[in-house]
């Protein structure tokens, strides 16, 4: 009988033991290794946090602003709105903006400039936007930090519509990981942006202008580092980049892999160019090992 005892407290201790062991599943699941200011990353469906990095300290978030540009457009405009872009406007953009060098006189549609505004993240086009939203830029940001307000992002500002910040002169600018994440999502709950931001490319053709121009997206995961994701069990499905000297290099990524599960991303890099891509795509591979 004590025999019997002992060979079952020897069970039942090693089944415990066993229990407590990580499976080989979690210890392949590391955390990754990045060079990042910060960056948050959920699933898009809850919005469960995978993974975070310094997600309170306070950034610049660079050109990853126009997705609340976008947002709040689309608060206010109509899709079919005209706005001429005008050469009062064209002076308006700092020479350090990205820009398409639009013809003045010409007229986009709000859908239009959207398209560029977050397919080539052109300077000009947020500036357009505002205006013809608000009236004004003033006005138009002021709208923006409503909508960071209504999106419950406690620690942000904004002082403008494209991106720039203390480097340019403008120093309200700033915002956390963990409350960019919250636009990234609103975002991509947003159809219109949704599928903009999937676009490899996009012909533009101003109104009552027989000759049109093609855009090409600056995410480098629809270019020059698609083969970073190649043969991955899941796809690049929606971004927006952003570049400046205080900011560093900056990517909202979405993906989503075979059974649809989905994933954001809002990274701001404190590395290279080409670190910005391999650093997210090894948190990717994080968040889908763990589906």
């Amino acid at each position: 009988m004590k025999r019997t005892q002992r060979c079952m407290a020897w069970l039942l201790m090693l089944s415990i033991m066993l229990a407590a062991m990580p499976s080989a599943g979690a210890q392949a699941a590391t955390k990754p290794k990045t060079m990042a200011h910060a960056y948050y990353m959920i699933d898009a469906e809850s919005g469960q946090k995978i993974l975070s990095s310094h997600a309170n300290k306070r950034i610049c978030p660079a050109s990853t602003v126009k997705l609340l540009t976008a947002l709040t457009v689309l608060d206010y405009a109509d899709l079919n709105q005209k706005i001429k872009y005008t050469r009062k406007l064209q002076k308006k953009i700092p020479s350090d903006a990205s820009a398409l060098n639009l013809k003045t006189g010409r007229v986009y549609t709000v859908r239009q400039y959207l398209n560029m505004l977050l397919i080539v993240s052109d300077a000009g086009s947020a500036l357009a936007l505002a205006e013809g939203t608000a009236g004004n830029v003033d006005d138009f940001v002021d709208m923006m930090n409503d909508k960071a307000e209504e999106l419950g992002m406690k620690h942000s500002h904004f002082d403008n519509p494209v991106g720039l910040d203390k480097g340019s002169g403008y120093n309200q600018t700033y915002t956390t990981a963990a409350d960019f994440i919250k636009v990234a999502k609103a975002a991509m709950e947003e159809p219109v942006i949704a599928r903009i931001v999937a676009k490899h490319k996009y012909k533009v053709q101003p109104v009552g202008v027989k000759k049109s121009f093609m855009i090409k997206n600056t995410n480098a995961f629809y270019g020059t580092y698609k083969k970073l994701v190649k043969n991955r069990k899941y796809k690049i499905i929606g971004s927006k980049t952003g570049t400046t000297r205080a900011a560093g290099h900056c990517l909202v990524a979405t993906a989503v892999d075979e059974e649809g599960n989905t994933v954001l991303c809002a990274f701001y890099g404190n590395g290279g160019y080409e670190r910005l891509y391999k650093d997210i795509r090894k948190l990717l591979d994080y968040a889908f090992a763990r589906y």
